[in-house]
C-alpha cells in the first residue's frame, strides 16, 4: 500500500534554518511529561520524497519525585509531509511473538521488523518493593484490522525476563498531521507496570516488485527559493489512569538538499 501523508504545513526560514532541536515538556500539577522527536536524514530534496527515519521518544516523571499515575494510552501524530509505504513488505502477527524472547521474534518475523527502541517501566507488584524494568523494543510491520494498519513493538526484558506487545493502530489524522499511531498498555499489565520513559525509530528499506522502496519517506517541502523550513513535525498525547491527559508538540527542521 502506498498511503500519501499529503502537503506539509509550514513555517518559513528565511535562511538555514540553525534551530537546535531540544525535547518538549508539558506540566499538569505534579506531573511532568517530556517528548522528543527526530527526522533523518534532516537534508531532503525539495520535490522528491527520499527514504527517512522518524524517531520519537518521551518519558514521565513526578516534579517532586514521588509516584507517578499508570501511563494507559500513547499517541504519536505525526506531519502530513511525505509517505508512507508498505506494499510488498512482510507482516508479523502478534502470535508470533507473543508470548517469545527478542531471539525467537527475530527468527520467526525478521524480515518484517521496521524499528527498534527501548524502554524502561517501573514494577509495582503487591507486597514487594518497586523496581525499574529496561528492556529493548523491536517494532514488526503489523497486518490490518478494521480498515487500520498496525506496528507491532514487542518489549522484551531479560532481567526479569518477560515480554509484552505494543500494538500501534494507524490511522488518518486530521490538519497537519496525517498520520496518528495510537497504543493502549495491555490489560495484563495494568497491575503492575508503570512506563515511565520509551523510545523507539521507524526505518526500513526493503525490495519489492522490482523496485527499492521505503516504509517513511520525506521531501523538505520549503518553497522556492527558502533554504528550508520549520514546522510542528509531531505530536504526543500521554492519558493516564486518573483520566489525566498531556499533550506536547514539537517543532522541527529541515533543510533543502
Amino acid at each position: 500500500m502506498r498511503r500519501r501523508l499529503a502537503t506539509l504545513g509550514v513555517l518559513l526560514v528565511a535562511s538555514a534554518c540553525a534551530c537546535t532541536a531540544q525535547a518538549e515538556l508539558n506540566q499538569q500539577g505534579n506531573l511532568v511529561v517530556r517528548f522528543d522527536s527526530e527526522l533523518s536524514p534532516k537534508r531532503l530534496p525539495r520535490h522528491r520524497p527520499v527514504p527517512i527515519a522518524v524517531s520519537v521518544s518521551g518519558a514521565v516523571r513526578d516534579a517532586h519525585g514521588g509516584e507517578v499515575p499508570q501511563l494507559r494510552r500513547i499517541s504519536v501524530a505525526i506531519n502530513r509531509a511525505g509517505q508512507l509505504e508498505d506494499r510488498g513488505l512482510p507482516t508479523c502477527e502478534v502470535g508470533s511473538i507473543q508470548p517469545s524472547t527478542e531471539a525467537a521474534a527475530r527468527r520467526i518475523c525478521g524480515d518484517a521488523i521496521v524499528g527498534h527502541g527501548r524502554v524502561t517501566v517501573l514494577a509495582r507488584l503487591d507486597n514487594q518493593r518497586s523496581f525499574t524494568v529496561k528492556g529493548r523494543l523491536l517494532a514488526f510491520n503489523g497486518p490490518r484490522r478494521g480498515g487500520h494498519k498496525l506496528i507491532l513493538a514487542q518489549v522484551y526484558t531479560k532481567d526479569p525476563p518477560g515480554a509484552f506487545v505494543l500494538t500501534f493502530k494507524l490511522k488518518r489524522g486530521k490538519g497537519i498531521y496525517g498520520t496518528v499511531m495510537t497504543t493502549t498498555l495491555p490489560r495484563r499489565a495494568w497491575g503492575w507496570a508503570y512506563l515511565t520513559a520509551f523510545e523507539m525509530t521507524l526505518h526500513r528499506t526493503y525490495e519489492a516488485h522490482g523496485k527499492s522502496r521505503s516504509l517513511l519517506s520525506a521531501a523538505c517541502a520549503a518553497p522556492e527559493g527558502f533554504p528550508g523550513a520549520v514546522f510542528p513535525f509531531a505530536k504526543a498525547t500521554y492519558g493516564f489512569d486518573t483520566g489525566q491527559t498531556l499533550t506536547t508538540t514539537a517543532l522541527r527542521t529541515c533543510k533543502v538538499r
